[in-house]
Order: C-alpha cells, then sequence, then structure tokens
C-alpha cells in the first residue's frame, strides 16, 4: 500500500472512531436506565449475531442450511447472514473495519491477514477464551497463519493440501506408480516413454497456474527458503533457476507435459480438459478440493487417486506440497456477543454434522473429527483425507507477504513461459527473469 493509501485510510479511521464515540455517548443515564428487570432477563435469553461471508450460491446455500440447524438446536440465537460474491468483498470488509462496523464473525482469505493485522487491533485473541475449542487443529498451520504477536486472531476452518490427482484407470495401463510421492526424474522418464509411444497422451494436462506452482516448488526445495525475500530481493540463485528451467524445458520437449497452448484453453474455464476425460492425461497437478470434480469426470468414484506433490532429487531443503487454510474466521474485537458467537463457530469447527452439511464446499475440514464423518456420510472423498494426513511432514514454508505478489508471480510466468513455447533456452530465459524480476521488486519495494 502507497504511503498516500495509508494516510487516507488512517484518516477514515480516527473519522469513523470519532463517530462511534459521539453516537455512544448519545444516551443519557436516564435513558440507559430505564430497561426493566423483565427487558434485562430478556436480553440474556435472547441473543444475535452477524456472521458475513463470501461465495457462490453453493456456498450460501450450505451456510444457510448450517445456520438453520443451528437455530434448530439453539432457538434463542439468532444468526444474520450477510453474504457477498468474492468480488469486491475484501474491499467491503476492509471498508467495515474501519468504520467499525464488521460483523460479529467474518471470513478472511489467508493473504489478507498480514495486513489487516498491521491496520488495527480488529481481532479478538481467541487465546483469551474458553469456549472455541481449537485443539483438534495442526498446530504448525494455527501458528503459521493465524497466530501473530502470540495472539490466536483467528482460526481455520477448510484446508487443502497440493498434489498429483491420477487417472488409477490411466496410470495402470501406462505402468504409472500410485503408491509414493514421484521425483520429477522418474516424471520426466516415464513421460518420454509414454509419450513416444502413444503421441496423443501427455503426463499432465498442466495450464500456467500448474507450472508456476511447480516452479514454485523446486525453487523452495532447493533454497528452504522463499520466493522472494523479506527484503524484496530474490531468494534464489541463477544456478537454482536454471535447474528448475532445464526441468521445463525436457518437460515440454519429451511430451510430460501437454503444449502450454492447448492446456491454456482452459485456464480458469468451467469447461474441462477432454485429455482428462479422455484418459489422454494420466495426472493433474491440483488441490486436493479439486479431487471430487475432477474424479466424478472420470465417469463413477473411485477411479481417481492423490499422492503428493512431486519432488526434486537434488539438494531438498524443505517439502514440496502447498497446505494452505482455505478461509480463517475472525472474530470482532468490537462484537458484543462474543460468547454466542464462539459457540456458534465452536459448533461448526467441531460437529460431525456440521461437517456434512457443509460438505466440501469450503475444502477439508479442519479437525479430524469432521474429516471423518464428512468420509462416512459420502461427502467427501477418502483420497481428500489420505493426502491430508501425508501433506503435513512434506509441507513447504508459508509463503511470506512478498512471494504473494501479483506482478512478480506474473513477471515470473511470462518468463518461464519462454522456455515451454521454446523461445528461449534455459539460460537465456535465467538472465531474462532475473532483469524482469529486479524491475518489478525495484517498484514494489518502494510503494
Amino acid at each position: 500500500m502507497g504511503k498516500n493509501s495509508k494516510k487516507i485510510w488512517s484518516i477514515g479511521l480516527v473519522m469513523a472512531l470519532s463517530i462511534g464515540m459521539l453516537s455512544g455517548c448519545g444516551q443519557t443515564e436516564e435513558q440507559t436506565s430505564g430497561k426493566t428487570d423483565e427487558t434485562q432477563e430478556e436480553d440474556t435469553k435472547n441473543v444475535s449475531f452477524r456472521y458475513e461471508w463470501w461465495g457462490g450460491s453453493a456456498t450460501h446455500e450450505a451456510y444457510t442450511n448450517l445456520q438453520a440447524k443451528y437455530k434448530e438446536l439453539k432457538p434463542e440465537v439468532t444468526i444474520e447472514p450477510e453474504y457477498s460474491a468474492f468480488d469486491g468483498y475484501q474491499e467491503k470488509v476492509v471498508t467495515q473495519l474501519s468504520g467499525g462496523t464488521v460483523a460479529d464473525l467474518f471470513h478472511i482469505d489467508v493473504p489478507w491477514m498480514d495486513e489487516w493485522v498491521e491496520r488495527g487491533d480488529y481481532f479478538t485473541d481467541l487465546y483469551e477464551q474458553d469456549i472455541l475449542d481449537y485443539s483438534g487443529i495442526d498446530d504448525e498451520l494455527l501458528e503459521q497463519y493465524c497466530v501473530y504477536d502470540g495472539k490466536l486472531l483467528a482460526v481455520p476452518m477448510g484446508v487443502q493440501a497440493s498434489g498429483m490427482l491420477l487417472n488409477t484407470v490411466a496410470a495402470e495401463k501406462y505402468g504409472v506408480p500410485t503408491d509414493h510421492q514421484l521425483t520429477w526424474d522418474e516424471i520426466l522418464e516415464l513421460g518420454e516413454k509414454i509419450h513416444s509411444e502413444n503421441p496423443d497422451v501427455y503426463f499432465f494436462t498442466a495450464d500456467r497456474g500448474n507450472v508456476l506452482n511447480a516452479i514454485v516448488a523446486m525453487l523452495k526445495q532447493r533454497t528452504g527458503g522463499q520466493l522472494i525475500n523479506d527484503d524484496y530481493t530474490i531468494a534464489f540463485s541463477k544456478d537454482d533457476l536454471l535447474y528448475v528451467y532445464n526441468i521445463i524445458q525436457k518437460a515440454y520437449e519429451v511430451g510430460v507435459f501437454e503444449p502450454l497452448g492447448e492446456a491454456d484453453l482452459y485456464y480458469g474455464s468451467s469447461t474441462p480438459n477432454p485429455k482428462w476425460i479422455n484418459g489422454q492425461s494420466i495426472a493433474q497437478l491440483c488441490w486436493n478440493s479439486e479431487f471430487t470434480k475432477s474424479d466424478d469426470l472420470l465417469e463413477g468414484a473411485d477411479k481417481a487417486t492423490m499422492v503428493l506433490w512431486p519432488t526434486i532429487t537434488e539438494n531438498v531443503n524443505q517439502g514440496a506440497t502447498r497446505i494452505r487454510p482455505t478461509y480463517l474466521v475472525a472474530l470482532s474485537s468490537q462484537s458484543q456477543a462474543k460468547d454466542a458467537a464462539l459457540e456458534y463457530l465452536n459448533w461448526q469447527l467441531n460437529d460431525e454434522e456440521a461437517s456434512v452439511i457443509l460438505g466440501s464446499c469450503r475444502a477439508v475440514p479442519t479437525t479430524k473429527t469432521q474429516q471423518d464423518a464428512a468420509v462416512e456420510a459420502g461427502v467427501l472423498r477418502q483420497p481428500v483425507i489420505d493426502l491430508m494426513d501425508e501433506a503435513y511432514p512434506d509441507a513447504q514454508e508459508k509463503d511470506n507477504v512478498p512471494s504473494q505478489n501479483s506482478e512478480l508471480t506474473d513477471a515470473l510466468t511470462d518468463e518461464y513461459s519462454k522456455v515451454a513455447y521454446g523461445m528461449a533456452t534455459p539460460k537465456e530465459a535465467v538472465e531474462s527473469t532475473f532483469a524482469a524480476l529486479e524491475e518489478v521488486l525495484e517498484r514494489i519495494s518502494v510503494e
């Protein structure tokens, strides 16, 4: 955020707080003391709070059903829903935070937390309460994504892991193992053999986003750190990038990856890639939250499985698999119904029936109890959970703020695409990539 934006945001916050103070002083002692004992007793029995989230129609329906069920269990509690599409949600909540009008419970996308925590004291420290039981959540997940300055400021309500999704029928046909994490050397060898014998078959259907994630995973494994350092310098060497670009070049040359131009026809599209449907690609690089949709495209359950994200074979300094919450939920520090909101949040986080109602609309539940209940009810499939269990020991370090900058990832995508399309050798692309990244870093580091 630029300096002027910060000033404007701060002025807005001061004005909002001033208005709140004036309105809070508007009632006299005579007015506030007018409540009868009967009214005060009623207030303790009936309580309401606001719950805010983003999503599509399926998500809205799931949360509406969830809250209707809670109303059956707790008729004295009224949940006031506030929902919208993802587009514009971030800006709306930022405005609410600055004006002191955010909902009691509200959803947060992971990349927003670092910035929002710096802006003000908007979150309740969940370590300072004894209603919400978060003991079923992985400690490392909490520490990386939810703990700031020793305070637990949110909880992850859904989680996902990156992995390699395999068509088991195609894998068996072409001799691809499905029982362990593959190395890139194994994939290159197998993929070259398969494609040379079957020119219409590729090991992966992978669009530009999938390939970018593969490149970042390899670089982080090589360095043991981030893509970009906290001081906005490049965290990997030219030798590291050359190693990765050589893998990418060979993967396209020997037919491991479907040509990028063909795969990108389905980037961000609701139309599935026909090579996956027809068994002409053996695997996808994706989140395990995408499993059910991709499995169903194979015309029947249990035709797909998942294994860990591929790993490099040299100088491995961290895991290959990304784990991240699909969304966080925070309790506003200004909430006037904290206990009621926390009781509901505890139910949503830990109750078996709640996990069945939500299903897979927000990926995988974060607690083992809910995961097992969802699988037993058929709303999640076992390979999704199995990958989650395997992913934690193989997890990458959480991406820092500079590494998530879209200008940088766009620049890296443009540069590796030169290798994918044969427009540059790996050595040439290394030089142009460093030049492009350094130009972006110089600009954004002073904003």
